[in-house]
């Protein structure tokens, strides 16, 4: 069976959503490390041993990581619905095979 459009297209929108997520989450963790401190907090953070550029910059680094993520997972849904659709109808078949066999062996061999 031949995945339909309609089935795909779910999975298309949600991967082109996960790329969008993914490329504003870049944007943001890009202006977090240009971030310029200001200095009159960083002194005060200072104070208490927080290394404020240094924090930023870290934060943009899980921030971009997590958004390349989310990129990659939207691009692969984007572009591999048709194959993900027709894995998880195989996935499916197996199962009901597995469950009518569970209970084949059940009812028919065990009684």
């Amino acid at each position: 069976m031949r995945p339909t459009s309609s089935s795909t297209l779910w999975l298309e929108l949600l991967g082109g959503l996960l790329i969008v997520l993914g490329a504003l989450l870049a944007w943001w963790a890009y202006t977090l490390a240009n971030y310029p401190p200001d200095a009159g907090l960083s002194r005060a953070l200072a104070n208490v041993r927080v290394d404020f550029p240094g924090f930023l910059e870290g934060i943009a680094r899980r921030i971009s990581a997590f958004g390349a993520i989310l990129a990659a997972l939207g691009a692969g849904l984007f572009f591999g619905a048709v194959y993900l659709v027709r894995f998880f109808r195989l996935l499916l078949g197996v199962a009901a095979v597995f469950a009518v066999g569970v209970w084949f062996w059940i009812v028919v061999l065990k009684a």
